[in-house]
């Protein structure tokens, strides 16, 4: 089961949340709405009570600014998700301040601020995928807070009476909040645990066909391999043995020796393509390195390669999905970019694997204003996901496809090939300095 979500929210798995993009929108709502309230009030306010107003603007604008700042700079979803927390508590502490500041100030009659507690409990259940407990919290103790200022400011000789009719009201509002979050959180729980059944569903296949390339690349190489290398023999014994009186028959056994070889080397090529042996030999760092060694001699394309920080052998499966990736993203490069220049790049981190690959090709085609997908993005896309990794395609000078995965922690992190001592990183770096042409694809560059 995958482990992290790219939406960002809670799922039956347990995977955290992170609530960065709603809790900007908020805050910024939240900063506009204090500049546009402020001036208005400002206009209508008694004058003794504008170092009160200012106050309570201050402390408003504090709350919402710190808040959008930290979603810039807090790492984690967890950490975000307890900023939504301070963000809504804050401004709700400063709207029972205000109240009790400034009572009959225009527009700070009750029944008004309670449509502004209701706004803060519907969004902490609708924008930050509050949980029924923690909306029920929420608006138990925004009616407790709101109740407490009732009465102090009742013992001070306001009237009662418009604050219990609008403790009412907000107590039917709190109840809408704590409604919305329990419908609204079966919806997602529904929702998620159906993408976690698509997403092992999707792992699964992706399992299921790299063990079929795998069968089939061991097949086309020992078994046709060998049985086109006994033909060839077979044809170079005919060969010998045929009188110099049947010379054209001599060179048809030629050129059919010709054809077998030529095939042979054809089918070798495919082998390769499908499951390249020095993946399971060699690692990921050299088989990447090959792969685009080959490719720039036969797409004619100048090439880079970088790798640092890489230990000698990685988990299967991430090496496998960073060598696919690394394939389509060069086979969507020979098909489409008509790009002179290619660099790719792997880096080896404590706790995960990033790999980049970037051409200064004519980028991404657009379809209706908005970037094209096709299938080997959308390949590279949900092989990222299965594994929990974030993926990054951009288009603007060429493009660029940044993929990063994290690596499996605990005993099963490392494969039974690695060593118990993992040698010190290396950097590789190697150039194919093959002549500029623009190549359409390679041979086996399909689908």
């Amino acid at each position: 089961m995958l482990q992290r979500s790219a939406d960002g929210r809670s799922s039956p798995s347990g995977r955290s949340t992170d609530q960065r993009a709603p809790l900007r929108l908020a805050a910024s709502i939240a900063l506009a709405a204090a500049v546009f309230m402020l001036a208005l009030q400002m206009r209508y306010a008694a004058p003794g009570t504008l170092p009160t107003l200012l106050l309570i603007y201050a402390l408003h604008v504090a709350v919402t600014a710190g808040v959008l700042l930290a979603t810039f700079a807090l790492p984690g979803g967890r950490r975000i998700d307890a900023l939504t927390v301070v963000f809504v508590l804050g401004l709700t502490l400063n709207l029972l301040l205000y109240l009790f500041l400034m009572p009959a100030a225009v527009p700070t009659y009750p029944a008004l601020l309670s449509n502004a507690f209701t706004a803060l409990l519907i969004a902490g259940a609708v924008l930050f995928s509050w949980s029924m407990r923690r909306t029920a919290i929420a608006a138990a103790l925004t009616c407790g807070g709101f109740g407490a200022v009732a009465i102090a400011l009742a013992a001070q000789g306001h009237p009662a009476a418009p604050f219990v009719l609008t403790l009412g009201w907000l107590a039917v509002g709190a109840v809408l909040a704590v409604v919305c979050a329990r419908v609204l959180g079966r919806f997602r729980a529904s929702l998620l645990a159906r993408q976690d059944e698509l997403a092992a569903l999707s792992a699964r296949l992706i399992s299921v066909l790299e063990e079929q390339l795998h069968r089939l690349s061991r097949e086309l190489h020992d078994e046709l391999g060998q049985s086109l290398t006994a033909v060839s023999t077979y044809l170079w014994l005919v060969e010998k043995q045929l009188p110099p009186s049947l010379g054209e028959l001599r060179d048809w056994t030629t050129e059919a020796r010709r054809l077998v070889a030529k095939t042979l080397g054809e089918m070798r090529e495919l082998s390769q393509f499908l499951r390249p042996p020095g993946l399971d030999l060699y690692g990921l760092g050299p088989s990447v390195e090959g792969h685009v060694k080959s490719f720039g001699k036969d797409h004619g394309i100048l090439t880079q390669f970088v790798a640092t920080g890489l230990p000698a052998r990685l988990p299967e499966e991430i090496e496998t999905a960073v060598y696919r990736i690394a394939q389509e993203a060069l086979t969507n490069i020979a098909r489409h970019a008509r790009a002179r220049n290619v660099r790719v790049r792997l880096e080896g981190r404590p706790d995960e694997v990033g790999l980049e690959v970037q051409d200064d090709g004519v980028g991404l085609p657009a379809e209706n204003g908005a970037p094209a997908h096709g299938l080997g993005l959308i390949g590279i896309r949900e092989r990222v996901r299965v594994l929990g990794g974030t993926a990054s395609i951009t288009s603007a000078e060429g493009t660029r496809v940044s993929v990063t995965l994290p690596l499996p922690t605990g005993p099963t992190a490392a494969p039974s090939v690695e060593p118990a001592s993992p040698p010190a990183a290396r950097e590789v770096s190697i150039e194919t300095n093959a002549p500029p042409q623009h190549a359409s694809g390679g041979r086996y560059d399909r689908r």
